[in-house]
């Protein structure tokens, strides 16, 4: 365990919060205590930074803003000292069809962010649901794949259903290279980024340009997405719901899942009870 705590940054899915759910009381408890304590707090998630992700705050009735925020799996960061989010790694237009071919033998629906919007080769349920869940228009290509490639852009989604798990991801760790790299986001979805993207990068550049070592930021994940995080973090934890892959990079798992407030528990029995905060 880390001797001191400057940062607690946490993915939201299946970590912070269930998908589309409100945040767990003790997770957001333990989180406001923290922050009283003078500890920052952020979000490291798949998502593109917007507006809307700055307001979720008010969705889970946090009384505080953001004071850092990790996009697009480790491809954007933010944070309140500096006043422009950096960029890193975008896949070009032409890297981004040869994934769009190489993964057409499945026939996925395929979508990207782009500002505050999203673009979609369909609708169909998952990508239905995922625009009512977080609020975000989405346009749609008709089966275009050239509409999803006309700039540099961060990643390219694939959905699919449970039962193609195991298919989707071993075709994904076939085609995958050291231009770009199928990573499991949440279940059912796996996107595909350059190989140096991942949020533990964001986790050193933040480290780095506020002079805040890495041994005082704790992190919490739980997809295969937030190996990087809870990897770099001075301590990872992994929610006891999380892939195998991230529970063996992380220091530690949590006793409980995320729909147990599993985040919150962890830190009352781990952080806020031996340091008399609780």
């Amino acid at each position: 365990m880390i001797t001191q705590l400057r940062v607690l940054l946490a993915d939201i899915d299946g970590t912070l919060v269930e998908k589309g759910e409100a945040m767990m009381p003790r997770t957001r408890n333990a989180i406001i205590r923290l922050h009283e304590e003078g500890v920052l707090f952020g979000l490291a998630t798949g998502r593109k930074i917007t507006q809307k992700m700055f307001e979720r705050r008010y969705t889970w009735d946090l009384p505080f803003d953001f004071d850092v925020m990790i996009g697009m799996n480790g491809g954007q960061l933010w944070d309140k000292f500096h006043k422009e989010t950096e960029e890193y790694h975008l896949l070009t237009p032409d890297t981004m069809r040869e994934i769009l071919e190489v993964m057409s033998p499945l026939h996925l629906n395929c979508s990207i962010y782009e500002e505050d919007h999203m673009v979609s080769l369909y609708m169909d349920e998952m990508m239905h649901s995922s625009m009512k869940r977080n609020g975000i228009k989405v346009i749609l290509t008709n089966g275009d794949t050239e509409r999803l490639c006309i700039r540099p852009n961060f990643n390219l989604i694939f959905r699919f259903e449970p039962e193609q798990q195991e298919k989707v991801l071993a075709h994904a760790r076939k085609v995958s290279n050291d231009r770009y790299i199928g990573v499991v986001t949440s279940p059912g979805i796996v996107e595909f980024m350059d190989p140096r993207i991942n949020k533990g990068l964001a986790v050193r550049k933040f480290s780095e340009r506020n002079n805040i070592p890495l041994d005082t930021i704790m992190a919490f994940g739980d997809q295969d997405n937030d190996c990087g995080l809870v990897r770099e973090a001075g301590w990872g934890v992994c929610l006891l719901n999380g892939s195998d892959l991230t529970k063996s990079a992380a220091d530690a798992v949590t006793e409980y899942p995320c729909d147990e407030d599993g985040m919150g528990r962890y830190l009352e029995e781990y952080w806020l009870k031996p340091h008399g905060l609780l």
